[in-house]
């Protein structure tokens, strides 16, 4: 567990930094910016990192599980591949996204379809680096992209740029190219393939199910934010989102631990060794503390990196980082449904805990606006986390009875 937290640690500085910089480019385009452009701003960043979730669809996690556990070398080919064709399929649904939201000047296409293809590379290396446990390796891959908006945060308080939506999503999106340079960092074998067609549909079908529980997990900012889109206007995207962003903060730490987790647990598993809950609650726990002191810090954060304007943020933070600490919980709890295999556990759970927020917000968001839409978020997060306990239960218990017969 010591060996654990400590990588976990490392992983979480090196995200925390990347997050920093990230929050430094953020803060000044919502200065710069007015409250409904930077809305715009808002859901196209979340829209992006939403769809570009198609391109991974839970195939880097079974890689990376897979890889290790059962030494299959023409995974490897099948996974270049499969990035390939899930790549084709979100430009398309990309547009028509952009078509019915109207945001859909030539620019914003033309950056939103380049960042899917920088997104593309981001995620093929970051499955390598996180197979062979170069930490070190996975943190630069997105240190780079915030180097360069962090830069640019320093020109916009130098008055060296001005920034409207265009620019501010241009350098977001194409930001992520820079984390092409790990490609001269990664070991000779994972340069060398070939397209391979013949288990694309076999490993995409194994894949589906985290693909779609990923698919709500990642697009879940993006969700939100089009809910407070229809029910409202872009002013109050723009001021949900930076409430949401500064909550989710914790969800980098669920992150860090996934990251180390599901390459441990690979293989302790092809060791024949047991799952290791003790260090999941250790951490489970460090992540409510956390929370605790985060809603009485967030608050000072929020008026020391954003104007005035976003003040209405304020009293929705409590609500999000709690709801973020227990997302961030059942969401690294879920590499035990990686390692198990049963992956279908992981879609029924985060298209429950969708239906579920979906029908909240039905009922609270018309009377309560943005409180009733962080409410939602945290009942919604509660509910995905006893719902994975259970699963995880009641497969435990399966197990031992299957063993004792």
């Amino acid at each position: 567990m010591k060996k654990s937290l400590i990588r976990i640690g490392l992983v979480g500085m090196g995200n925390v930094f990347n997050a920093l910089l990230n929050f430094t480019f953020l803060s000044m385009i919502a200065k710069t910016l007015d409250i409904e452009s930077f809305g715009k701003y808002a859901l196209l960043a979340t829209l992006l990192v939403a769809v570009s979730k198609i391109i991974d669809f839970g195939t880097n996690s079974v890689y990376v599980a897979d890889s290790i556990s059962k030494d299959d070398e023409t995974l490897l080919d099948t996974f270049y591949t499969l990035k390939l064709i899930l790549l084709t399929i979100s430009i398309p649904i990309s547009i028509i996204l952009l078509l019915l939201l109207k945001l859909n000047s030539p620019n914003i296409i033309l950056y939103f379809i380049l960042g899917l293809i920088a997104y593309t590379i981001n995620y093929t290396l970051n499955s390598f680096f996180q197979k062979d446990q170069k930490f070190l390796h996975l943190i630069l891959l997105n240190t780079f992209p915030a180097l360069i908006k962090g830069g640019f945060a320093v020109l916009i308080i130098l008055d060296m740029v001005v920034f409207n939506l265009d620019r501010s999503f241009m350098v977001f999106s194409l930001s992520i190219f820079s984390s092409a340079i790990m490609w001269f960092f990664l070991p000779k074998e994972f340069k060398k393939f070939r397209f391979d067609f013949s288990k694309v549909k076999i490993y995409l079908k194994k894949s589906a199910p985290a693909g779609v529980s990923q698919l709500i997990f990642e697009g879940w900012p993006s969700i939100s934010n089009s809910i407070a889109k229809i029910a409202n206007s872009f002013s109050h995207v723009g001021i949900f989102a930076i409430a949401e962003k500064v909550a989710n903060i914790l969800q980098l730490g669920a992150i860090s631990i996934f990251t180390i987790l599901l390459p441990k647990n690979a293989y302790a598993k092809k060791r024949n060794e047991k799952y290791d809950f003790k260090e999941v609650f250790v951490i489970s726990i460090l992540i409510l503390v956390i929370a605790f002191f985060g809603t009485f810090i967030s608050r000072y954060f929020v008026s020391d990196f954003f104007d005035d304007k976003f003040a209405m943020s304020v009293p929705l933070l409590a609500l999000l980082i709690f709801s973020s600490a227990f997302t961030s919980i059942h969401n690294f709890m879920e590499n035990y449904f990686f390692i198990e295999e049963k992956t279908n556990s992981i879609m029924y759970i985060n298209v429950g805990k969708l239906v579920l927020f979906l029908l909240i917000s039905l009922i609270l968001v018309p009377t309560y606006s943005l409180k009733g839409l962080a409410i939602s978020n945290l009942i919604s997060a509660m509910a995905a986390l006893a719902a994975t306990i259970i699963f995880i239960s009641v497969d435990q218990k399966l197990k031992a009875t299957e063993a004792q017969e």
